[in-house]
């Protein structure tokens, strides 16, 4: 299983390789992430495994039950400043979940989104740690400005594939961390295809729910496993 899960990395790395660099695919005409339809997402080019893990919690990766590897990065509050950031307080030393979305801001889905997220935070914060993974596409590339513009819903010009100043952002300003992902390696490490997608941890550090394992959307399933929190 080790060698299987290893060489499955492999081969989904070296497919992002070909999204992220100069010979990768042109993915000029693709509308996913510029169409309204929030139904479909905004394809990362890595290919959908659609595999059922049955590890142990006590392997470490990220699917269903196994523990989360160290993530380490730069990250910054809604207002703040890129700063290095680990995971490694993250855990057991809090009984909430950690929700992360992965997400860009110059995905038309993500950028409709927005105000969903800021919903699913106003119901669970308090029960749910929220974090925002964002990504680059070969084709669209957001600096660091863009990416707290978006968080903050600040004034700067590019946001949602060039079509938006950030501060049209529907939603209110995200009061959560975000993570520095442009190169997409924790989003192929979690074995994302697209964005907008999900992963909620348990308090303890395995994943609880993984978007390509279930068939349920996130909104249902932390209706699930959460208490709605009262207006």
């Amino acid at each position: 299983m080790r060698i299987a899960y290893f060489l499955t990395m492999l081969m989904l790395t070296a497919s992002l390789a070909g999204c992220l660099g100069d010979d990768g695919p042109d993915y000029s005409d693709f509308d996913g992430c510029t169409d309204d339809d929030l139904g479909e997402e905004c394809s990362l080019g890595t290919s959908d495994e659609n595999e059922t893990v049955n590890e142990t919690a006590t392997e470490i990766g990220t699917y269903e039950n196994q523990t989360v590897p160290l993530i380490e990065g730069l990250a910054r509050s809604m207002n703040g400043e890129w700063t290095n950031w680990s995971s490694a307080g993250l855990f057991n030393d809090t009984d909430k979940w950690v929700l992360i979305q992965f997400a860009a801001t110059d995905c038309g889905h993500c950028w409709n989104g927005a105000e969903f997220m800021t919903q699913l935070h106003e119901n669970y914060s308090d029960q749910v740690i929220f974090m925002s993974f964002i990504i680059n596409f070969s084709w669209s590339i957001s600096n660091l400005s863009e990416i707290a513009a978006f968080q903050d819903e600040a004034n700067y010009s590019g946001c949602n594939n060039d079509n938006n100043n950030c501060n049209e952002r529907p939603g209110l300003p995200h009061n959560w961390t975000y993570f520095d992902d442009r190169t997409a390696e924790w989003a192929v490490e979690f074995h994302m295809t697209g964005t907008p997608s999900y992963v909620l941890i348990q308090p303890d550090g395995v994943v609880g729910w993984h978007h390509k394992q279930r068939s349920e959307s996130i909104q249902d399933a932390m209706a699930n496993l959460f208490t709605l929190m009262e207006g």
